[in-house]
């Protein structure tokens, strides 16, 4: 009896609390998400190979490239509005820090429509955010 109950540790129990300990915490990296549209302005509709690309950036330091947080891509882009949402790791949001969501149309490579200023955003909180891009001059 001694050897069954030995035995059920050895193979049983024991990889089975090693396998929950080695396995890392589930993080809420990519649980978290920012969502919106973006549009423009122009009666223009998009060429069928029109990429949309979105960044959430901080922007905290002027002096300084800006660090991507989240970014998505929308291939095709479609005809605006074009709806989009970014994963995000929230861990990586710190207070006292500014955020900014920055967007671009292009086509073949070629800039066509992009966010001229700042879009300031709370990451954390949840609310859909609309980019109104400009036109990219010629």
């Amino acid at each position: 009896m001694l050897d069954r109950i030995a035995e059920f540790f050895i193979f049983g129990l024991v990889p089975l609390v090693i396998g929950v300990l080695a396995v890392p915490e589930l993080t809420s990296a990519a649980e978290k998400t920012i969502a919106g549209e973006a549009t423009y302005r122009e009666r223009i509709a998009l060429p069928p190979n029109a990429v949309l690309s979105v960044e959430l950036a901080d922007v905290s330091l002027a002096d300084a490239p800006a660090t991507i947080i989240g970014q998505r891509k929308i291939v095709p882009a479609g005809q605006v509005p074009i709806k989009f949402e970014i994963s995000f790791d929230p861990q990586v949001i710190k207070p006292g820090r500014t955020y900014a969501l920055q967007a671009r149309i292009t086509v073949d490579g070629r800039l066509l429509f992009i966010t001229d200023t700042r879009q300031q955003v709370d990451p954390l909180d949840g609310k859909p955010q609309i980019l109104v891009l400009k036109m990219a001059a010629p």
